[in-house]
């Protein structure tokens, strides 16, 4: 008789032992597994509370790669159409997602079932009830001893993806915390009305700020929300016990709008209070143990970006450590990229969580905002999408590609060709990058773009027609606004100019 992949067994041997069952550790173990690794997922069963959480419909590609979607749109999550805020004592925005594209709200349990399912049908060996207690050896390969059900279990594995969330098992001693007096508490309460809400789009992730914080709430059905306050504890003091609860219907009462929504709905059980700081780890990677998702880095809720971060992190530490035992000549450059990009998160969430929070009360200037204000991440910006779409050099360069009737272009002199690190496929190479003189960081992509392909075909004609018939040939097609942003930076940057 076969033995499941999922019983328990006294010792066992992976390739990679991936630690914690989130969303993070499910997409890096499916990947692994689906590419002909050994996996083993060691997750402790009923380790997250559930939460009601948002997928932006710019999660579709990560679930698409990681290959998971189907399974996602099976499950029967509540489609989303955008988001209602009440921000800094503007009126309400209803914000539709662009080109009617739709999210998805999930409650966390049941995405993190949909994860796990998909990886154990990949092959995953799944553990569960499961904790690694500790990872000894200097590897590989590395012993984690597990303490399953029926006592404690070694495995032995050449890779270990450290996917234990908050928690952070082995990677909680090289964090540090985004911001020295930074400090935010969720208080989450479960709530149903029945009939629904009397909302413009019920769909909606609803998001309301006020001087000592802010409130979100998303639905998981059509009767059911969770409404969550954000608040700092040291400026908002927070007791134990059945205070919890009153000073949960105070904050939420002192909200206008989701004060209002939950007038005539019941709240489903107790409140309950997490810790919601972000943080962000020194390193997250030491030798082959790679620390991956929320146990690398926290983004603030306010980014709604918490589940795609961590999905992207799972999808990039699978494609590292796939890239090291595939083709270890390549492991150092996967490593590398690794961090850049778990460094970039964080760079990004940052930068935006400083800029909402200019936002939201600048009447008010009190302490909450204030210390999340003047959050900047401006010493360490790469790249970004969002500024390079505000600059004003790449607005001008846009508007001229449209308006000239000749376009070729003419490389810089100034422009340089570099090698670095980046993704073809499931795996890590070092290709060419372009050194723009404008930008702190060789490039390569610009909105899924290749530059240096754009920059060949815009040298070879002076028709901007024909400059992305020819692009599409080669690469495949993308959106017209993309090319035409592509070349404006290249412009604008000084890796080009007008013929």
């Amino acid at each position: 008789m076969t033995t499941p992949p999922s019983v328990v067994r006294r010792a066992l041997h992976a390739d990679v032992a991936v630690l914690g069952g989130g969303p993070a550790g499910c997409a890096a173990a499916r990947l692994l597994a689906h590419w002909g690794h050994t996996v083993v997922l060691v997750d402790r069963e009923g380790g997250r509370r559930p939460l009601a959480e948002s997928l932006p419909p710019s999660c579709i590609p990560l679930l698409e790669a990681i290959g998971v979607r189907q399974a996602v749109d099976a499950a029967g999550f509540l489609r989303a159409t955008g988001n209602t805020v009440w921000w800094g004592g503007a009126p309400r925005r209803v914000e539709p997602f662009p080109g009617g594209a739709l999210g998805y709200q999930v409650l966390s349990t049941r995405l993190d079932a949909v994860l796990r399912d998909r990886a154990v049908a990949a092959g995953t060996t799944l553990l569960r009830p499961a904790t690694a207690r500790r990872v000894e050896g200097e590897g590989p390969p590395f012993l984690v001893t597990v303490a399953a059900a029926d006592g404690d279990l070694a495995l032995r594995a050449a890779w270990v993806l450290d996917c234990t969330g908050r928690t952070g098992v082995f990677s909680r001693a090289r964090r540090s915390v985004t911001g020295s007096d930074l400090r935010t508490m969720a208080v989450v309460g479960e709530w149903e009305r029945a009939g629904g809400w009397g909302l413009p789009d019920e769909s909606h992730t609803l998001v309301e700020s006020v001087p000592w914080g802010w409130g979100w709430s998303v639905p998981v059905s059509a009767t059911r929300r969770f409404v969550t306050v954000m608040l700092d504890p040291a400026a908002t003091p927070l007791a134990a016990g059945p205070d919890l609860a009153l000073r949960y219907h105070a904050l939420l009462h002192a909200l206008p709008a989701l004060g209002g929504l939950v007038q005539n709905a019941h709240l489903d059980g107790a409140p309950w209070a997490c810790d919601a700081t972000p943080y962000a780890s020194e390193s997250v990677v030491s030798e082959r143990v790679l620390a991956v998702g929320d146990a690398a880095s926290f983004i603030d809720p306010l980014s709604s970006f918490g589940v795609k971060k961590a999905l992207a992190s799972g999808w990039m530490a699978a494609v590292a450590v796939h890239t090291a035992l595939a083709t270890p000549a390549n492991a150092d450059a996967a490593l590398t990229l690794f961090a850049e990009r778990e460094r970039d998160y964080v760079t990004a969430a940052t930068r935006e969580l400083g800029h909402l929070s200019q936002q939201a009360d600048a009447r008010e200037g009190l302490g909450f905002w204030q210390a999340r204000a003047s959050l900047d991440a401006d010493e360490v910006e790469a790249a970004s999408i969002e500024r390079l779409r505000r600059d004003a050099d790449v607005l001008a360069a846009f508007q001229e590609l449209r308006q000239r009737a000749s376009a070729r272009l003419v490389r810089s002199p100034q422009l340089r060709i570099t090698s670095r690190p980046m993704i073809r496929g499931n795996v890590v190479i070092s290709d060419d990058h372009l050194a723009l003189p404008g930008l702190p960081e060789a490039t390569r992509y610009v909105r899924s773009v290749d530059l240096l392909i754009a920059l060949d075909v815009a040298t070879r004609t002076d028709d901007v027609g024909e400059m992305f018939a020819q692009y599409s040939r080669r690469l495949g097609p993308v959106a017209l606004p993309d090319f035409l942003g592509a070349l404006a930076v290249l412009v604008a940057k000084g890796g080009a100019t007008f013929a």
